[in-house]
Formats: C-alpha cells, structure tokens, sequence
C-alpha cells in the first residue's frame, strides 16, 4: 500500500523526468546508436517488462522485506543492487508508461483510460523510500546536495581512510588503466549499458579534504547468458578509493561522476584498492595485482566483443529482456530463495517481452518515445490524471 496520494507521486515523477531529462540532453543518450547493439529497441524492451511485471512482483517482494529494509542493505561498499538499479526502476516504468501515452495520441493532464494508478504508486512509492532509506542524508537525487550522493556510514569511511596511501605517480597511472579496462570490460558486458560503475561520495575526511569512491560490480556475472567467458576476472567487485582536494566531484542519478578539472592527478593525495569478499569483509587489493586484473579484464572484454558481432539483428534487440531483469532481480538478493527469483524474474520479463518484441522489429524506426525524448520542451514523464 502506497504511503502518498497522487500529488505527490505527481510531484515525484516531475522531479525525476526534468532530471532524466537534464542527463540525457547532457550526453545526447535520446540519439545514442550503436553498430553492436540495437540501444533503443532493446531499452524499450526492457522497459515494457518493468511496466508489466515489477508492480505485481514488487507486492510480492514487499511480503517479505521493506523498501526501507532494501535501502538500508544497500549502504555498504560495492553492493548490488546500487543507486543505478533504482534509477532503472524509475525510468524503465515511467519511460514504457509514457510510450503508451504517446501511442495513444493522448496530450498531458488528458485522462488515460487504462492508467493503473496503483501500479504507479506502488513503483514510485518504493523507489522514494528505498532511496531515503539508501542515502545518508535522506534525499532523493545528487543535486539536491551540491551534486553529492553519500550512501556509506561514517565509521566506514574513516576505515577506508586510514588503509590508503599517498599515491606515487606510477600507482596512480597503474590504477587509472585498471580503471579505464575495467570500464571498457563492464560496458561491453552489459551491452552498452553502465551496469557495475558507481562513484558515490564526497565523503569530507580531515584538513577540509574529501573522499570519493569508484565501485566496479558484477565482475563475475552468471546471470546474463552471454557473460561467460574463458578470461575470467580475478574478483568480483572491486573499489577504487581517492582522497582528493582542490577540486569538486559531480554524481548524476545513474551513479557516474564529473570531476571539475581536466586532469585530476593533481588533486588526488592518497589510493586504495579493496574488494568485498566472500564472508562479506573489505579486504585491500595489492597495487602490484592492478596490470594482472586489467589483463584479464581485457581479455575478457575481447571475448564479449567478438560474441556480440555474431548476434542476429533480432537478438540485438532481444537481449534487453536478460540486460533489465539483470537489474531488477537485485533487488531479492535478501531473499533465502534468490535463485529461484532470479529464474522467475527472467521467465516472467521473457513473458511480457514477448508480447512487444515482433512489433518492435517490425517498425522500421526506433519507438517515438525517443524522438520525443530528444525534441520534447514538455516534461518526459506526464502526471497521473486520475
């Protein structure tokens, strides 16, 4: 049962479509095409699946656990899910929502005559406080905060801070390439989608100094069924820690980050590399295994590349059903049983996909939802009349 009315999930969904909006005019993603993979079509998909099945599966979840529960269990180094997968929630519903509005013909604060009210709710309702619950300062989104995003407890932060070192100028150039190849390997994993990249922070540490965070997650993924690869990665996350100063950080509402410098050696005074094990404890990562987890990683990367040209122009597209239930069944990984959920989630998005994915391929255009995502002065999400 939700805990607001419809002015306040109205008031939400505004808030979060002129963010979306602002990412997305920020980095022209509405135009975002790729030779490898079919980027619109394939979030589309993925987007249905979420309208269509996350409200009666998040009921479900609800029985269990809260979303403040969630929430909680999420502030702790290289978590899955992490702020991105409540984004995902956020956007894949309203952005299917919205498509359905658009073909429709409907203009905004016109009635839908099938809106499903308390789906919204539900969805909206369990994103906010999930976030709340997540974010050690209770809000919702990065800029309400001079563009922070602090999820962790102070006494981590001070752990973490008393286990890194000044950083030499070939450590930091070492873990700068094992950042980039880490990117690259995490990027073409989940077809172009930034799924296990996460800065959070500034954390502020003595002298007026500050400290930021890049998690690197889902190394070892064996849910998507492409992931499997002959060079496997040594870890299955990995954190780099930076204390900086003389310069400020940015986080968006899909976890990256923008630094306010060209170059950001300089600032950075000390580095650390950790990793969460299995018994769930933060363990230091020697820097002297950095060129030894990059070549993996890159080798592994090589492998996925040449596995995503051999896809047919159908399962460019299709594989966005496996990309978003990858997301969204993180959030029952507190369950006893979160295999089985891992197996109902993708039957249940195959299901839905089902319905949608030969007119998708049949259309010789991309879903308008993206023209009008590009073009649109209007709000990307239109409120709930009810």
């Amino acid at each position: 049962m939700s805990f607001f009315g419809v002015d306040q999930l109205n008031d939400c969904i505004k808030q979060f479509g002129d963010r979306q909006k602002a990412f997305m005019r920020s980095e022209n993603r509405a135009l975002l095409r790729s030779v490898l993979f079919d980027v619109p079509r394939r979030s589309s998909l993925g987007w249905y699946c979420y309208y269509e099945r996350a409200p009666s599966l998040l009921r479900e979840l609800m029985q269990h656990v809260s979303p403040e529960d969630i929430g909680r269990s999420m502030r702790r180094l290289c978590s899955r899910p992490y702020y991105l997968q409540l984004s995902i929630l956020m956007c894949s519903y309203l952005g299917a929502r919205q498509q359905i509005l658009l073909d429709q013909g409907l203009h905004r604060g016109q009635p839908y005559a099938d809106e499903k009210v308390d789906d919204t709710l539900l969805v909206v309702d369990f994103w906010q406080r999930a976030c709340r619950a997540y974010r050690s300062d209770g809000l919702l989104f990065a800029d309400q905060d001079m563009g922070g995003q602090p999820i962790l407890p102070d006494n981590q932060v001070e752990w973490l801070e008393t286990r890194i070192e000044p950083t030499s100028q070939q450590d930091h150039s070492r873990l700068r390439r094992l950042a980039a190849t880490l990117e690259l390997y995490i990027f073409m994993l989940h077809g172009e989608q930034r799924d296990g990249l996460f800065a959070h922070g500034p954390y502020t540490v003595g002298g007026g100094e500050q400290i930021v965070m890049l998690e690197f997650t889902d190394l070892q993924n064996d849910f998507l069924p492409w992931a499997a690869t002959e060079a496997q990665n040594p870890y299955a996350n990995l954190v780099l820690v930076r204390r900086i100063s003389g310069v400020r950080v940015h986080f968006d509402m899909f976890g990256g980050i923008r630094w306010d410098a060209p170059d950001i050696a300089p600032h950075v005074l000390a580095e650390g590399l950790f990793t969460r094990n299995n018994e769930n404890s933060i363990v230091p990562v020697p820097h002297e295994e950095a060129e030894h987890i990059e070549s993996c990683a890159a080798a592994a990367q090589i492998e996925l590349f040449l596995k995503a040209t051999e896809w047919s122009p159908r399962y460019k597209a299709e594989y966005g059903v496996q990309l978003f239930a990858n997301h969204f069944r993180l959030f029952f990984n507190s369950l006893p049983d979160s295999q089985a959920w891992d197996e109902r989630i993708r039957s249940e998005f195959e299901d839905a996909a089902h319905q949608l994915l030969d007119e998708l391929l049949a259309q010789d255009q991309p879903p308008s939802i993206w023209n009008y995502m590009a073009t649109t002065d209007d709000d990307f999400f239109w409120p709930v009349v009810a």
